[in-house]
């Protein structure tokens, strides 16, 4: 009895001292297997995977659980005030400039904003203060000043959905994000998620996104990201992330679905790795 005992004891502290594979259907299900592996598997955000294929299997599942979720549906904009009664409200436009503009919109094939603006009917700023009285936001105006935040975000988004991170409160890990023609509620959640930040839209003008995007000190260069156009399976963009995690000799890593793209952040020993997997329309 008392062997039964101690010997029940000693398997304790042995589960207790071997890692678990952070794989729930990891093969290696024996405690020699376990310790076996134990010194040459590879820990990443807390979990202990027994060998890469092990991790591997996970951040597939990963990836298919994103792929298999949906966009959610973009606010209809019928629920917002048209921007051309916005600016006639405001003084902006007569009731002929308006008309004139729509006739132009329609003629041209361009959106309002546009329209006013190569009409010379309205200022690219005052287009971007409708814009952000249409969406609740505020316009967060930079001028010329260059840029000065610390949480950087792929430039491949940046491009693709006319924004730039604008501000950032260090004590409070909250970034602005600046917009230009609307704001992307799921690539905002995905920058939080990733980021760990509290992430808050606001507008920009045209010419600031442009500006700023060109100047050398906006601190999102490309040498950090790999974009991947090209479709790919869930197992190859698994494949693709455990080798630069491995390559990397990260122990931290985060992934988020934007509407465009699958994105992964890697921690490595000396740099960060963003990748971006493009996915297909849902």
């Amino acid at each position: 009895m008392l062997f039964r005992h101690s010997g029940a004891k000693v398997q304790s502290v042995w589960r207790d001292w071997v890692a678990k594979c952070g794989n729930p259907t990891c093969s290696k299900k024996s405690w020699l297997q376990a310790f076996t592996h134990s010194h040459r598997g590879m820990r990443v955000e807390g979990e202990w995977y027994c060998d890469t294929n092990c991790f591997e299997q996970v951040v597939k599942g990963k990836i298919e659980e994103l792929l298999a979720s949906q966009n959610p549906p973009a606010k209809a904009r019928g629920s917002r005030v048209p921007m051309g009664l916005l600016l006639l409200s405001r003084g902006i436009l007569t009731s002929e400039q308006l008309k004139a503009a729509l006739d132009y919109q329609r003629l041209n094939a361009v959106n309002f904003g546009d329209a006013v603006q190569q009409l010379g009917f309205a200022t690219q700023e005052q287009v971007t203060a409708a814009v952000a009285a249409q969406w609740a936001c505020p316009v967060f105006p930079l001028g010329d000043r260059p840029l000065d935040v610390k949480i950087r975000i792929p430039r491949q988004l940046l491009n693709l959905y006319k924004m730039l991170p604008v501000h950032y409160t260090e004590n409070e890990r909250r970034l602005l994000i600046g917009f230009v023609s609307g704001v992307q509620h799921q690539i905002l959640s995905t920058i939080g998620h990733i980021t760990s930040c509290t992430v808050v839209p606001c507008f920009i003008t045209m010419r600031e996104y442009e500006s700023q995007l060109k100047s050398s000190l906006t601190p999102c260069p490309r040498d950090y990201e790999l974009a991947v156009d090209e479709i790919l399976e869930s197992a190859e963009m698994a494949r693709l992330t455990t080798n630069y995690v491995v390559q990397l000799g990260a122990e931290r890593m985060r992934i988020g679905k934007c509407r465009d793209y699958v994105w992964t952040r890697i921690w490595g020993k000396k740099q960060e790795m963003d990748l971006l997997f493009r996915v297909g329309s849902d």
